[in-house]
């Protein structure tokens, strides 16, 4: 089985992420043109990592920042398998920034435009909680777990090295066990409760599959 480093907030990602890393290590980050994605890399290059954003539209969207200058913009579809294994295999670490406020089937859609870091526009067909955030981060870890396990060559030299990841989480897998977190669920609005699923999903699965 491979094993994951698990962190799922970023409060504290970009220092843990980059710590058994060397500084000529390759760092791939899904998502980097938003809010918090945009941050991470800066946080990265900053370290004197070789960074790599993946996005959509594949450009920086701070073009006067002089640390994202520094970061390989390149176009790509999280939701795509393939896409996301060309980066993975060709990475060292992976972080995945990807996310969406309101899906198209909540109705708030529109809303992305004002409070979106990256401003970006839904698509209409696939912009739901599932496809960008369970789908993109299953896709991340199926090419993950094939460059670990895929290779015998790769496998026997890294061991029982584990390979940086990080995921970034508004909903932690046990904010139902906290005092009245059963209550908030069973009042949250049916966006909020897809929102929350895919994140679970998302959790539930690295959890399995993270060292003890």
């Amino acid at each position: 089985m491979t094993k994951l480093i698990l962190l799922p907030f970023m409060m504290f990602a970009a220092n843990t992420l980059v710590a058994g890393l060397s500084l000529d290590s390759k760092v791939v980050v899904f998502g980097g043109t938003g809010y918090v994605g945009s941050q991470v890399c800066e946080r990265l290059v900053e370290e004197g990592f070789d960074v790599t954003g993946v996005s959509r539209r594949g450009v920086n969207p701070r073009p006067e920042n002089d640390l994202l200058e520094r970061v390989n913009w390149v176009s790509g579809d999280a939701t795509n398998p393939k896409d996301v294994e060309q980066f993975v295999m060709d990475s060292d670490a992976v972080v995945h920034a990807v996310g969406l406020l309101f899906d198209v089937e909540s109705g708030l859609e529109g809303l992305n435009t004002v409070v979106s870091g990256s401003k970006s526009i839904p698509d209409p067909d696939a912009s739901t909680y599932d496809n960008i955030t369970r789908r993109t981060m299953f896709n991340i870890l199926d090419s993950i777990e094939k460059k670990v396990n895929g290779n015998p060559i790769a496998k026997l030299m890294n061991g029982n090295k584990q390979f940086p990841l990080a995921f970034v989480s508004c909903a932690e897998a046990g904010w139902r066990d906290v005092p009245l977190g059963d209550k908030v669920d069973d009042i949250a609005p049916g966006w909020l409760k897809s929102y929350l699923k895919a994140k679970r999903a998302v959790e539930s699965r690295m959890f399995e599959n993270s060292p003890e």
